[in-house]
């Protein structure tokens, strides 16, 4: 046990705490033990803030927990207690990040040194989750490989997206043309999938496959996509393009370079071409975790087979133009 508590001391002193506070966000709090990129897109804590850059700002552990923050040559730069930084620069427990319209806010809680190991300000007297987790620890009879700890990706909902009749679209457009349509449809599906804390996979000029942690999010990405391509079509019906969507919810193998694997990333991919144009389909799955809240109507059940799959799959319809209605 002794070990145990050593080891999360030590954890905290090179540790601080940090909570992200973006508009119409809920906040949440990060423990900032090694250096982490904020940013609309790449690999580090994706933020839903459009005048937050794609790479906007690193923040690292510093000492007695504080962090150090580098701007990563950010459009709208990056202001600690409302003043610009140019290079690494300290914020103390207190201080306050603010990169777009988004603050980070360096907490106070991280214990000091000299406190018991185990407690970070606790404030009850119920036993902490740090003491928990020493205890199990302590533990000599679980076995010698604990398995899935640091690979697996969980369960994730994946999205597939494609342009109906593309070919023949991009044929009767030309070259420039489509290429300047497929940029702006690259913009607007970003934009969605970020604005939702989602992840492009890949794309392959006018198809995208996509995963979130959220179904629901999912869905939501998927609405506000198809509502912007209506107004575009209201507004500009030369260069209007038809979306199918497709989603499925299950857990997924996750190769080295982020891309995805499986029987359900298959199933989505199954869904999305079953779709027709403007239409965003979804598994019973995907149906059953997301409708509960009653703002989103699903309709149109229909059961199809999958290509390849000797499974059958009963899909539903998102009623996309009667969300918030």
């Amino acid at each position: 046990m002794v070990r145990a508590r050593r080891a999360v001391g030590v954890w905290l002193r090179m540790s601080a705490l940090l909570t992200v506070r973006t508009p119409g966000r809920q906040p949440f709090t990060l423990v900032i033990d090694a250096r982490l990129e904020f940013g609309r897109e790449g690999a580090g804590v994706l933020v839903a803030d459009q005048r937050v850059s794609r790479r906007h700002v690193a923040i690292g552990p510093g000492t007695a927990g504080a962090v150090e923050v580098t701007d990563l040559g950010s459009a709208n730069g990056t202001q600690v207690d409302e003043v610009t930084i140019s290079g690494a620069t300290t914020v103390e427990p207190g201080g306050v990040i603010r990169i777009g319209d988004t603050e980070l806010h360096v907490l106070t809680d991280v214990a000091p040194a000299t406190a018991p190991a185990t407690e970070i300000r606790r404030r009850t007297s119920e036993e902490s989750s740090i003491e928990r987790v020493a205890a199990a620890a302590d533990r000599t009879d679980w076995p010698a490989e604990v398995l899935g700890v640091g690979n697996e990706p969980g369960t994730l909902t994946v999205l597939f997206t494609d342009i109906e009749s593309s070919t023949e679209r991009a044929v009767s457009m030309g070259d420039q043309a489509w290429y300047e349509l497929l940029r702006r449809h690259e913009d607007l599906v970003s934009a969605h999938v970020d604005a939702h804390r989602g992840r492009i996979v890949k794309h392959q000029g006018d198809g995208y496959m996509c995963c979130f942690r959220s179904a629901r999010s999912a869905i939501l990405a998927s609405i506000g996509i198809q509502r912007d391509l209506e107004r575009q079509r209201a507004t500009d019906p030369l260069n209007a393009i038809a979306v199918r969507m497709g989603l499925h919810t299950g857990e997924v193998l996750v190769a080295d370079d982020g891309d995805l694997f499986g029987k359900h990333v298959v199933v989505a991919a199954r869904i999305g071409a079953a779709a027709a144009g403007g239409e965003v389909l979804v598994s019973e799955i995907v149906r059953q975790i997301a409708e509960p809240r009653g703002d989103i109507s699903f309709v149109d059940q229909r059961v199809i087979s999958l290509k390849g799959i000797s499974d059958v799959e009963t899909v539903w319809q998102v009623d996309w133009r009667a969300y918030g209605g």
